[in-house]
C-alpha cells in the first residue's frame, strides 16, 4: 500500500492511503481517538474521482509518527488474531 505523507508537524500529521483501501480508516481512527495522547483523529474521503482518502493526526506529548505506528501494530495483531481463530475454527469444522 502506498501511503502518502501530506504534511508533517511535530504535533501533527496528514496522510493519504489508495482509493479502495479507506474501509482501513474507520478502525484505525476509533482505536486512534481512544489513545491517551491523541487530540484529534479524523479521516477524510474526499472526491470519489479527484482527492484520495486521507487520515489527520494530532498528538499532544507525544510524536503522531509513533502513536500511528503503535496503533497500526495493534490493528495488525487484533486482525492477524482473528485470522488464526478464523483458521482453528475452519479446521475444526472441517475434521467433523
Amino acid at each position: 500500500m502506498e501511503i502518502r505523507v501530506v504534511a508533517k508537524e511535530s504535533d501533527a500529521l496528514r496522510i493519504e492511503i489508495p482509493r479502495g483501501e479507506e474501509t482501513l480508516l474507520v478502525p484505525l481512527v476509533e482505536l486512534l481517538q481512544a489513545e491517551e495522547h491523541v487530540v484529534e483523529a479524523r479521516y477524510f474521503l474526499g472526491h470519489a474521482f479527484l482527492e484520495r482518502p486521507a487520515l489527520y493526526l494530532r498528538t499532544k506529548g507525544e510524536k503522531p509518527q509513533a502513536v500511528l505506528k503503535r496503533v497500526l501494530k495493534d490493528l495488525a495483531d487484533l486482525y492477524g488474531d482473528l485470522l488464526q481463530d478464523f483458521d482453528r475454527r475452519a479446521e475444526k469444522a472441517k475434521a467433523s
